[in-house]
């Protein structure tokens, strides 16, 4: 039985279920509404984007049913909208974007908040936060769904990597992506400095700093390693899922000729290196097909056709564009193979949705995974920008295939949710 109490909290989320960080943040506040008087207000990345904006509407409306009222948002300066149109490239973007203190503009309702909630790591909904806690003298927790800056300068320096190896697969300019590069890496060191200065001056004002795994603290480092309130992990499928998987597992018998794309077609989520890595699987297996799943934008689809035809695979990769869960569940579960070679996660709900089906993984050993499914059967974890062995791996999957496929144990999603709520009465309470 939910006891529901008077407490007014605020929570600043998106709560857009395209990705796995804004399904769980969704998840959360239909869990909050049960308990708490809940008010939401909306980081600018949202109101930024008219696309995003026409989807969030539905889940908007889902939310208004349930209770939960619309506390306010956040906006950037015109200055600084016209600084981030102006650099486009992705010297701008990793280089000086993430240093520039984006000047937020608040409208908030003036209510007496019990508590500040934040439920995603980007600097805007981490700085709103912060500036709404001592506007309400309020008690302030944040949860961090991704490691907002990395302790190991290896991890940092893999991610960008795989960003310059998407821009260099794709250009014809061969010494410009060469001095691009040495650009790239000689101001590696202080680009992660000061992005770990920015952002710990802000979470050690916070009164309680909750990671969604174990593998956040692992990635920031240092004192985070204790300081840290850590789930292990805060990620589960729901029984709504489970229920779908179970009748997606009854109706599909066999394997198709195909392998499946865990994350979205983006670089951090290693998409180059999966382009490179099927061109040379499918030479073993000519009738393979690599599927990828999800919305895509046209001018990033645009750019993966023009890889595409120069690796010589545009006839074999397909993609789906949006469907449902149970048929991408369904998609999953007829893979002969998940290939995963993700630079970024928590855990990874396209992993453990992936074990479920009975779908072996071959993936990058990052913190998320080798954490939580390093010891799990049908998991192939390889070193972390390997593509060479990624690809050596898939294949031996694909031509021997793997004893067992089995998720691993952990906590429901109700235990999680218990988990949650508990912390944040505790916090309400100060």
């Amino acid at each position: 039985m939910n006891i529901k109490d008077n407490s007014k909290i605020l929570v600043i989320s998106r709560a857009l279920p395209i990705t796995g960080g804004g399904l769980r943040a969704l998840r959360s506040l239909r869990e909050y509404a049960k308990h708490f008087d809940v008010y939401l207000f909306i980081p600018w990345d949202l109101w930024n984007d008219k696309q995003l904006l026409r989807e969030a509407s539905n889940y908007l409306r889902e939310l208004r049913s349930m209770g939960i009222r619309f506390g306010g948002f956040s906006s950037r300066s015109s200055t600084l909208h016209f600084a981030s149109n102006a650099l486009k490239s992705l010297v701008a973007r990793v280089l000086f974007i993430p240093f520039v203190p984006k000047i937020i503009r608040i409208d908030v309702g003036m209510l007496d908040y019990d508590a500040i909630i934040v439920l995603h790591e980007p600097w805007d909904a981490v700085c709103s936060g912060y500036v709404l806690a001592e506007i309400f003298n309020a008690p302030a927790m944040v949860l961090l769904q991704l490691p907002p800056f990395y302790g190991s300068t290896k991890r940092f320096k893999n991610i960008l990597k795989a960003l310059a190896l998407w821009r260099k697969i794709r250009s014809d300019n061969a010494i410009k992506e060469l001095t691009f590069e040495i650009e790239l890496y000689t101001r590696m060191k202080s680009i992660n400095f000061l992005q770990k200065l920015r952002y710990e001056r802000v979470l050690r004002r916070y009164d309680l700093v909750v990671g969604v795994s174990r593998a956040i603290a692992v990635d920031m480092g240092g004192e985070w390693v204790d300081r840290m309130y850590c789930f292990d992990p805060g990620v589960s499928l729901d029984d709504e899922d489970l229920e779908v998987i179970r009748g997606v597992r009854a109706r599909v018998r066999e394997k198709q000729d195909y392998i499946v794309f865990g994350g979205r077609p983006i670089a951090e989520k290693g998409l180059a290196e999966a382009l490179i890595a099927f061109k040379f699987i499918s030479k073993r297996f000519p009738n393979l097909k690599l599927v990828f799943t999800g919305r895509i934008s046209p001018e990033i689809y645009a750019r993966v056709k023009r890889v595409l035809r120069r690796l010589g695979i545009e006839d074999k990769v397909v993609f789906t564009g949006f469907v449902s869960r149970e048929k991408r569940f369904e998609i999953v579960a007829k893979a002969k193979l998940m290939l995963y070679p993700s630079h970024v996660d928590s855990f990874s709900y396209a992993v453990l949705e992936s074990l479920h089906l009975g779908t072996p993984v071959v993936a990058y050993k990052i913190p998320a995974l080798e954490i939580y499914y390093g010891k799990s059967p049908g998991v192939t974890l390889v070193e972390e920008g390997d593509i060479e062995a990624l690809t050596v791996k898939a294949i031996d999957v694909l031509e021997k295939g793997v004893e067992a496929v089995e998720p691993p144990k952990i906590k429901s999603w109700r235990e999680i949710m218990n988990e949650e709520i508990e912390i944040i009465r505790k916090l309400v309470s100060r």
